[in-house]
């Protein structure tokens, strides 16, 4: 593929990122607090289980459906399915369609995510990827970072009904970039190895090995995040607009402006695996520290989970990296095994959920003593990986 063309594809594949992240972020911090409006703590946390398994499932196939349909059909199969769920989803108030199709969104959400992660894959030169997958990350996260400020205005002045429209509606121009930019495409040669093969050969390299269950964890840390740190805070006193409007974008800010740097570096200077453990490192201990506060003062908890985010930024980045340059676009099913370990993490956190639900009434800090054990467990999991400088 000529460089010129490459270049273009890619920028074209950085839009539809934001404009993914955008349709995926907007509503990601209010949906348990909405759910939560019509259903119990078990009830929500079994629904993100439910969500996450049906990921699994229908990815364990992904190659096959990939090759059979193509990246472009497929991708605009899936994004009109996900634009028509979510549309639903925040028109209806049925307690018996709720579930069914928060289920069904948060599947299709995971297949697009896998869709542009091929595509990005796809135009991405070896040499580069550190570079690549931090643009791609620091892309990402700048869609992330505003659209807790667009959630938070729209509940402002309207509710939950129009969040999701707008949400829904985000998915039309990545629709128009994928029909008019990336029909012509012609895919790799797809080998048609699933999901479970993938997780099981990635499971006998160490190397690889490692970067999964890096990986794991911080998207482990997202989860919690993203479910259960809105219903600490407001137990705090801390109002779900607060939250999203104030602290999540304060939060953010280093997934914006450090995966570009910590990539480059990545492919020019440092080996991932240290800056792997630093991270890992950071997370920690700052998990723990949200165990410990009590407070309500909105810039204390702004502080802490940015500080928070320097070490998720520093993992979810050097796994990206050492991940990707250990596979290519042509294994599509180590491609979604790797952007399922969010689903995989889901399931995970909800399962704990649901078990530790009688305490986490009282103590809802429990799942971040959990996951603070976890991510503590986690720098011994990546000490066997060869670094690759």
């Amino acid at each position: 593929m000529q460089s010129i063309l490459r270049n273009r594809l890619l920028v074209v594949t950085y839009l539809m990122t934001f404009l993914y992240a955008l349709h995926y972020a907007i509503p990601v911090y209010a949906t348990s607090s909405y759910l939560h409006k019509f259903f119990t703590s078990s009830v929500v946390s079994l629904s993100y289980v439910a969500g996450s398994f049906l990921a699994l499932i229908v990815s364990i196939k992904i190659a096959k459906s990939i090759k059979k349909y193509h990246t472009y059909r497929f991708t605009i199969g899936v994004a009109i399915l996900e634009i028509i769920v979510v549309t639903i989803f925040g028109l209806t108030k049925n307690v018996y369609l709720l579930p069914a199709l928060f289920i069904a969104h948060f599947a299709l959400q995971s297949l697009l995510f896998v869709s542009l992660n091929v595509f990005m894959e796809s135009f991405s030169s070896h040499a580069n990827v550190g570079s690549i997958r931090g643009l791609f990350l620091a892309v990402f996260h700048v869609g992330i970072l505003i659209s807790p400020v667009i959630g938070g205005y729209i509940l402002s002045f309207s509710t939950f009904t129009v969040l999701y429209l707008v949400a829904a509606l985000v998915l039309v121009p990545y629709l128009f970039l994928v029909h008019h930019y990336l029909g012509h495409i012609k895919d790799p040669a797809y080998h048609t190895i699933n999901l479970v093969d993938a997780l099981q050969k990635a499971l006998r390299d160490r190397n690889i090995r490692g970067a999964v269950i890096a990986k794991f964890l911080v998207e482990c840390f997202y989860a919690v995040m993203v479910i259960y740190s809105p219903l600490y805070l407001a137990t705090l006193g801390i109002p779900l607009t607060t939250y999203l409007s104030f602290i999540i974008p304060i939060a953010l800010i280093p997934l914006v402006i450090l995966p570009y740097e910590l990539g480059y570096l990545a492919d020019t200077k440092y080996g991932e695996k240290e800056m792997l453990i630093i991270g890992l490192l950071i997370l920690t201990v700052t998990t723990f520290i949200c165990v410990l506060l009590t407070t309500s003062n909105v810039l204390i908890w702004a502080l802490v989970l940015l500080i928070s985010r320097i070490g998720a930024s520093l993992v979810d980045t050097m796994a990206f990296t050492y991940y990707f340059k250990k596979i290519g676009p042509e294994d599509p099913s180590f491609t979604a095994l790797f952007v399922n370990m969010y689903s995989l993490a889901i399931i995970t956190t909800g399962a704990v959920g649901v078990i530790i639900s009688p305490f986490l009434v009282e103590r809802p800090q429990l799942m971040f003593v959990v996951l603070g054990v976890a991510l503590a467990w986690g720098v011994t999991a990546v000490l066997p990986m060869r670094d690759t400088r």
